[in-house]
């Protein structure tokens, strides 16, 4: 008896596990298909539009890496959204404003899987700004340490500005277009001397050292200049002396 009730224990548990359907779990779609990409030409990120029309318009150019038909492609920004078609190239104009902007383009197929980008950039209206005056001074002098004037001074680098040294060697230039310059010194005489150089001031220092082309003669070297011709004229003296 007792073990008739264990059997139709056993049984009872068996039979539930026998016909109960598997458990195949949850699939989740993934956020984007990775079938689809999207290769976007223009605009560029964080490129500067310039004097645009009005209202402002951007242009989207790129191509869909797809392996199937697309349903659509959509731009949009906060002026709107704008239908680019269902090909896999993508060339359409999207309405933005003034300022900063940021436009999505969004490629989705007929099975509803999607991918998206998006591009900032911003528009902007009138003549871009200059680049700042500054004002470069100094001294040019020579490696012991004396003056020089008359140098000409300049800079080459968006504008030319140039100036005279005075007579203690010192030089000013007050409208030296922009924190980067090329500056160059000058001076009949002397070996010319070039240097490229990035301010981050208004009012800049810079001193320059010109070497002299011809270097003068020292000491013993005059000395033994000296011997050389009083030897020569004292040859040419004995020869005129034994005729």
């Amino acid at each position: 008896m007792n073990y008739a009730i264990l059997v139709l224990v056993g049984i009872s548990l068996i039979i539930p596990g026998v016909y109960a359907e598997p458990d195949v779990g949850t699939s989740i779609a993934p956020a984007g298909d990775p079938a689809i990409s999207l290769d976007i030409k223009a605009p560029q990120e964080n490129k500067i539009f310039l004097n645009l029309g009005q209202p402002p318009h951007i242009t989207v150019i790129g191509y869909v890496r797809n392996s199937q038909s697309l349903q659509s492609v959509i731009v949009s920004s906060s002026e709107g959204s704008t239908d680019c078609g269902n090909t896999s190239f993508i060339s359409c104009t999207i309405p933005v404003t003034k300022g900063l902007n940021r436009i999505t383009i969004t490629a989705t197929d007929p099975n509803g899987s999607h991918v998206s980008t998006t591009r900032n950039f911003s528009v902007q209206y009138g003549v871009p700004g200059l680049p700042t005056r500054i004002t470069i001074s100094g001294k040019i002098t020579t490696p012991d340490g004396h003056p020089i004037e008359g140098a000409m001074v300049r800079t080459h680098y968006t504008e030319s500005a140039i100036a005279e040294s005075e007579a203690d060697g010192s030089y000013r230039i007050n409208n030296a277009r922009g924190f980067r310059q090329i500056m160059s010194v000058e001076k009949e005489g002397y070996t010319n001397v070039t240097k490229e150089m990035v301010f981050n001031k208004n009012l800049n220092t810079v001193d320059f050292i010109l070497e002299p082309t011809t270097k003068s003669v020292s000491g013993f070297t005059a000395i033994l200049c000296l011997v050389g011709i009083l030897g020569t004229l004292l040859i040419i003296s004995r020869k005129e002396r034994t005729r």
